[in-house]
Protein backbone atom coordinates (compact mmCIF):
# COMPACT_ATOMS: atom_id res chain seq x y z
CA UNK A 1 0.00 0.00 0.00
CA UNK A 2 2.95 2.68 0.28
CA UNK A 3 4.08 2.21 -2.48
CA UNK A 4 0.68 3.45 -4.33
CA UNK A 5 1.02 7.02 -4.99
CA UNK A 6 4.55 5.88 -6.20
CA UNK A 7 2.63 3.67 -8.65
CA UNK A 8 0.50 6.08 -9.65
CA UNK A 9 2.54 9.07 -10.40
CA UNK A 10 4.74 6.47 -12.94
CA UNK A 11 1.91 5.40 -14.57
CA UNK A 12 0.22 8.93 -15.18
CA UNK A 13 3.67 9.87 -16.22
CA UNK A 14 3.75 7.14 -18.67
CA UNK A 15 0.40 8.20 -20.04
CA UNK A 16 1.20 11.55 -20.10
CA UNK A 17 4.28 10.80 -22.53
CA UNK A 18 2.24 8.21 -24.68
CA UNK A 19 -0.33 11.22 -25.33
CA UNK A 20 1.94 13.73 -25.82
CA UNK A 21 3.81 11.42 -28.63
CA UNK A 22 0.90 10.43 -30.32
CA UNK A 23 0.03 14.26 -30.34
CA UNK A 24 3.35 15.13 -32.41
CA UNK A 25 3.07 12.24 -34.45
CA UNK A 26 -0.67 13.34 -35.48
CA UNK A 27 1.12 17.03 -35.87
CA UNK A 28 3.68 15.65 -38.44
CA UNK A 29 0.91 13.60 -40.47
CA UNK A 30 -0.88 17.10 -40.59
CA UNK A 31 2.08 18.63 -41.76
CA UNK A 32 2.66 16.27 -44.53
CA UNK A 33 -0.61 16.06 -45.59
CA UNK A 34 -0.49 19.73 -45.80
CA UNK A 35 2.26 20.41 -47.43
CA UNK A 36 1.70 17.71 -49.95
CA UNK A 37 -1.46 19.17 -50.97
CA UNK A 38 0.03 22.58 -51.39
CA UNK A 39 2.79 21.89 -53.05
CA UNK A 40 1.05 18.21 -55.40
CA UNK A 41 2.77 18.98 -59.01
CA UNK A 42 4.71 17.41 -61.09
CA UNK A 43 8.18 17.43 -61.09
CA UNK A 44 8.40 17.57 -57.33
CA UNK A 45 9.24 15.15 -54.45
CA UNK A 46 8.37 15.55 -50.80
CA UNK A 47 10.99 13.14 -48.47
CA UNK A 48 11.66 13.76 -44.65
CA UNK A 49 14.78 12.47 -43.18
CA UNK A 50 15.17 12.43 -38.98
CA UNK A 51 18.55 12.52 -36.77
CA UNK A 52 18.09 11.48 -32.96
CA UNK A 53 20.23 12.58 -30.54
CA UNK A 54 21.25 12.30 -26.77
CA UNK A 55 19.06 15.26 -25.96
CA UNK A 56 17.79 16.63 -29.50
CA UNK A 57 16.88 15.57 -32.50
CA UNK A 58 15.52 16.81 -35.61
CA UNK A 59 13.12 16.16 -38.72
CA UNK A 60 13.62 17.82 -41.78
CA UNK A 61 10.48 17.76 -44.33
CA UNK A 62 12.07 18.95 -48.05
CA UNK A 63 10.42 19.72 -51.42
CA UNK A 64 13.24 18.05 -53.99
CA UNK A 65 12.24 19.61 -58.13
CA UNK A 66 13.60 16.46 -59.68
CA UNK A 67 14.87 17.25 -62.58
CA UNK A 68 17.82 19.22 -61.25
CA UNK A 69 17.54 17.91 -58.18
CA UNK A 70 16.64 21.23 -55.97
CA UNK A 71 15.86 21.94 -52.95
CA UNK A 72 12.61 24.10 -53.22
CA UNK A 73 11.04 24.27 -49.63
CA UNK A 74 12.27 22.88 -46.38
CA UNK A 75 10.64 22.99 -43.11
CA UNK A 76 12.78 21.86 -39.95
CA UNK A 77 11.31 20.40 -36.45
CA UNK A 78 13.71 20.45 -33.85
CA UNK A 79 14.24 19.96 -30.37
CA UNK A 80 14.31 18.35 -27.13
CA UNK A 81 10.67 17.73 -26.72
CA UNK A 82 7.15 16.91 -28.35
CA UNK A 83 6.50 20.92 -28.42
CA UNK A 84 8.88 21.02 -31.17
CA UNK A 85 7.20 22.30 -34.54
CA UNK A 86 8.05 22.48 -38.25
CA UNK A 87 9.49 25.95 -39.26
CA UNK A 88 10.54 27.15 -42.90
CA UNK A 89 14.14 27.09 -43.16
CA UNK A 90 14.87 29.00 -46.53
CA UNK A 91 18.66 28.42 -45.72
CA UNK A 92 18.46 24.85 -46.83
CA UNK A 93 17.13 26.00 -50.39
CA UNK A 94 19.27 25.19 -53.17
CA UNK A 95 21.49 22.33 -54.55
CA UNK A 96 20.28 19.38 -52.25
CA UNK A 97 23.69 17.85 -52.27
CA UNK A 98 25.11 20.87 -50.26
CA UNK A 99 21.98 21.49 -48.11
CA UNK A 100 23.34 19.49 -45.16
CA UNK A 101 26.37 22.15 -45.11
CA UNK A 102 24.05 24.90 -44.80
CA UNK A 103 21.97 23.21 -41.92
CA UNK A 104 23.34 25.26 -39.16
CA UNK A 105 23.00 22.37 -36.21
CA UNK A 106 24.95 18.69 -36.61
CA UNK A 107 21.35 17.44 -35.70
CA UNK A 108 19.44 19.27 -38.91
CA UNK A 109 22.69 18.36 -41.08
CA UNK A 110 22.22 14.45 -39.91
CA UNK A 111 18.37 14.75 -40.65
CA UNK A 112 19.53 16.00 -44.45
CA UNK A 113 21.90 13.57 -44.86
CA UNK A 114 18.83 10.69 -44.44
CA UNK A 115 16.41 12.92 -46.74
CA UNK A 116 19.08 12.91 -49.57
CA UNK A 117 19.61 9.19 -49.15
CA UNK A 118 16.21 8.28 -49.15
CA UNK A 119 15.92 10.66 -52.29
CA UNK A 120 18.19 9.06 -54.18
CA UNK A 121 17.27 5.65 -53.23
CA UNK A 122 13.66 6.93 -54.69
CA UNK A 123 15.26 8.10 -57.62
CA UNK A 124 16.94 4.91 -57.91
CA UNK A 125 14.47 3.04 -57.81
CA UNK A 126 15.87 1.07 -54.92
CA UNK A 127 13.11 0.05 -52.07
CA UNK A 128 12.25 2.27 -49.82
CA UNK A 129 11.75 1.70 -45.98
CA UNK A 130 8.63 3.78 -45.11
CA UNK A 131 9.18 2.88 -41.51
CA UNK A 132 6.33 3.42 -39.13
CA UNK A 133 5.30 6.69 -40.59
CA UNK A 134 5.11 8.02 -44.44
CA UNK A 135 8.50 9.20 -44.99
CA UNK A 136 7.98 10.24 -48.74
CA UNK A 137 5.57 11.59 -51.18
CA UNK A 138 6.40 11.83 -55.07
CA UNK A 139 4.20 12.48 -58.09
CA UNK A 140 4.85 11.11 -61.24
Amino acid sequence: MEYLPLALLLLGGFVLSLLASVAQHRYYMRTVNKLAGQEHRAGVTLVSGRATGRLRGAVVLLLVRRSDSVVERALVMQGASVLARFRERPQLTGKLSTASSRAGSTAVARAVEDARDRYRRMQSGATVDHGPALRMWSTR
